[in-house]
């Protein structure tokens, strides 16, 4: 048992280390797994964009669409076809 959460703990610990190397917050982690045997762990976010982390790797931060999988200029584009949503004329 203790085994157990010693290896739970590594694994917590390594999936908190990775998001934090790619810029990902805890509450856009849609899934992540570590493996015991490569010592790697695999993240999905609610971008729906998986990475892979191996302590030491080198990583670049992901955007903020790729994470949230919200585009946040999305607001300021212009209508094309119809109403714009909120103005009744």
């Amino acid at each position: 048992m203790p085994e157990e959460k010693e290896k739970v703990k590594k694994g917590d610990l390594l999936i908190a280390e990775a998001a934090q190397a790619h810029g990902i917050t805890k509450e856009c982690i849609f899934a992540s797994r570590y493996d015991e045997v490569s010592g790697e762990v695999s993240i999905v976010t609610n971008g729906g964009i998986r990475v892979r982390y191996k302590p030491g790797d080198k990583v670049e931060k992901l955007d903020e669409i790729a994470v949230t999988g919200i585009n946040p200029k999305a607001a300021k584009r212009k209508v094309i076809a119809g109403k714009p949503k909120g103005k009744e004329a």
